[in-house]
């Protein structure tokens, strides 16, 4: 990616997904926003989450192209990254906030595809980055989705008393329906778990 690219000299968002199929073949695919305002993991963890449950309901495996065109799909008012990136982030001190994403085949008995997220920060023109923060699976991603837009909310509603501003408050609304939704998920992840669980659990009493 170049600077150019973007027409901005500023902090950088960055999403970059490792997509492997059954054969192990593995396929990456980047994409960039400016940092300010919505470029943050609480605001763009939903996309993510989203695709997940995408390929859940439609018995589909992730796929680079798929991936990108639904995180890049503008379906409400947060703007989402949209300029390919092809630089290393690691090396890249404008990429204030990055998420790296592993995605496999939907598991068999779940229906839920593999996945793997870190969170990357780094404070701006520092290097190396200041925090890793990991999670493995559907269900943990969305709970960190929940967790952070939460975390939005309270962060947006102080501003709001601060300021007297009814902005942040429809987007502490906004975040906190995101958050409410991302739970949701969750709990269908841990559903469809415990249900594989205790199928597991029958099979082996009765043998």
């Amino acid at each position: 990616m170049l600077r150019s690219e973007l027409r901005l000299s500023a902090s950088l968002f960055v999403a970059q997904a490792a997509v492997s199929n059954h054969t192990g073949l593995i396929a990456r695919s980047g994409i960039a926003m400016p940092a300010a305002p919505f470029g943050s993991p609480a605001w763009q963890l939903p996309a993510l989450v989203s695709y997940l449950h995408r390929l859940r309901q439609d018995e589909e495996d992730p796929a680079p192209d798929l991936w990108r065109a639904r995180t890049k799909r503008q379906t409400g008012p947060v703007p989402r990254p949209h300029i390919r990136y092809q630089a290393d982030c690691l090396h890249d001190a404008d990429a204030v906030y990055v998420l790296d994403i592993q995605l496999g085949p939907c598991d068999e008995e779940t229906g839920w595809p593999a996945a793997d997220l870190a969170v990357i920060e780094q404070e701006e023109g520092a290097c190396p980055f200041g925090r890793v923060t990991r999670r493995h699976g559907v269900e943990a991603i969305a709970a960190y989705t929940a967790q952070e837009l939460t975390a939005e909310h309270a962060a947006l509603m102080d501003r709001a008393r601060q300021h007297q501003d009814a902005y942040f408050v429809r987007l502490a609304g906004l975040a906190q329906r995101a958050a409410e939704w991302a739970d949701k998920v969750r709990a269908a992840a841990h559903a469809d778990a415990v249900r594989v669980q205790a199928g597991g659990a029958r099979a082996r009493i009765t043998r």
